[in-house]
């Protein structure tokens, strides 16, 4: 997983919780609202399976 590949899913794990937009914006220190929510976009059924894949892998290991 890359950084930028981590704050995409960190935006959209806080958009799915229901955080303002504007506070992610704020988050992530963008100046404009229109870049926050192109992070913010609805999931993408391969990013999501990726982002579970390391998790099952990561909690596989802490066993």
């Amino acid at each position: 997983m890359t950084p930028h590949q981590l704050r995409h899913a960190h935006a959209t794990e806080l958009t799915d919780a229901g955080v303002n937009p504007e506070v992610i914006r704020r988050r992530l220190g963008h100046a404009r609202l229109d870049t926050t929510l192109i992070y913010a976009q609805a999931r993408d059924e391969m990013v999501d399976n990726e982002i579970h894949a390391a998790r099952r892998r990561r909690d596989a290991a802490r066993r």
